[in-house]
């Protein structure tokens, strides 16, 4: 189950580069969110256009544009794994995120990055489960 971002909305305060002549634009985080601003936000955050490198090429605002797998939702995590166990993971993942943070995850308001599902993963075969974790849904999101 794979599906796309609801949005592409770029954090309101992270800086944008106009540069379009940089022969790094097409793989610059900074570059690539110019393109996906909307008209919601009245002022934005830019890269000032007279700290642009003369060659392009050692840019210190360069931000590469890597989308990375993110799992949302922990409410079916454990349904299929022993009521023991369960309860022992339940236990370390409050104890590593906080109870707060757990729950973030567990309602699906912020999504597992690639280390937080490694950290389950290992939870899991810690217990000598062999299945997958599995979430409720997945999206490919950019690391602001």
């Amino acid at each position: 189950m794979k599906e796309e971002p609801d949005s592409l909305s770029v954090p309101y305060n992270f800086a944008r580069c106009f540069n379009a002549q940089c022969p790094q634009a097409p793989k610059c985080l900074r570059h690539i969110a110019t393109q996906l601003d909307t008209a919601d936000n009245l002022y934005i955050t830019i890269i000032n256009p007279a700290r642009y490198p003369a060659d392009g090429n050692q840019c210190e605002c360069f931000k590469t544009a890597v989308k990375v797998h993110v799992a949302w939702g922990l409410k079916r995590l454990l349904d299929r794994i022993p009521y023991e166990d369960a309860v022992s993971i339940r236990i370390q993942l409050v104890g590593h995120y906080g109870k707060t943070g757990y729950y973030r995850f567990y309602r699906g308001e912020r999504g597992l990055m690639p280390k937080d599902q490694a950290y389950i993963k290992q939870l899991f075969r810690n217990k000598g489960i062999k299945e997958e974790p599995t979430y409720q849904r997945y999206t490919e999101e950019y690391i602001w």
